[in-house]
């Protein structure tokens, strides 16, 4: 199997995420593998991401300190960039789904994330901002579509700094916690974006 090193040591991310999915572009519809050496942990962790989030076997050996290599282990069925459309991203930055009437853009808001689950191929990724982070949390009436969704593979990530902001950083219930970094990395990289 065909074997592709990229060395992004010194490049700062979103370099090396790029660059690796343009290795795996590169291999084709062939089983392969890209290794990636980079020099910091925040490259390693978008890598990570963006391997689970193609579903591609991912290890990582940490050489020193500043040195890891990144190998990742493309399958024959594991489809091109090209061939991706169906995967995609969607943000949430307020409770409600439309303008107009609260009560009715909360019930479309829930019928929404509902909807996400019946598809035939879950969100890669739902990223929650600004006042989309209530949806998120303990009292959240869409906790269990959002479980549903997160045990189909879809990655659930809320600010942080939003959380801090409202104060209900404690009240988080589901997924993880995330940063503007990230977020905007993840947007740069998606192949489809959704925005609400």
């Amino acid at each position: 199997m065909e074997k592709i090193t990229v060395n992004m040591l010194g490049k700062p991310c979103p370099i090396p995420v790029i660059e690796a999915k343009k290795a795996l572009q590169e291999l084709g519809d062939e089983a392969g593998f890209v290794e990636v050496l980079v020099d910091n942990q925040v490259a390693v962790e978008n890598i990570k991401k963006m391997a689970k989030g193609k579903h591609i076997p991912v290890e990582v050996t940490e050489i020193s300190i500043e040195e890891f290599i990144i190998l990742l282990k493309k399958p024959v069925s594991q489809v091109t960039e090209s061939q991706e459309t169906s995967e995609f991203v969607v943000i949430f930055g307020k409770q409600i789904l439309g303008e107009g009437n609260p009560e009715l853009g909360r019930m479309m808001m829930q019928s929404y994330i509902y909807s996400l689950t019946e598809l035939p191929q879950a969100p890669t990724q739902l990223i929650f901002f600004h006042g989309g982070v209530f949806l998120t949390n303990q009292d959240s009436p869409v906790l269990e579509d959002l479980q549903k969704l997160a045990n189909q593979g879809t990655q659930i990530s809320t600010c942080g700094a939003c959380l801090d902001f409202f104060d209900i950083k404690e009240q988080l219930a589901i997924g993880d916690i995330t940063n503007m970094y990230t977020i905007s990395l993840t947007l740069a990289t998606a192949g489809k974006v959704i925005s609400f």
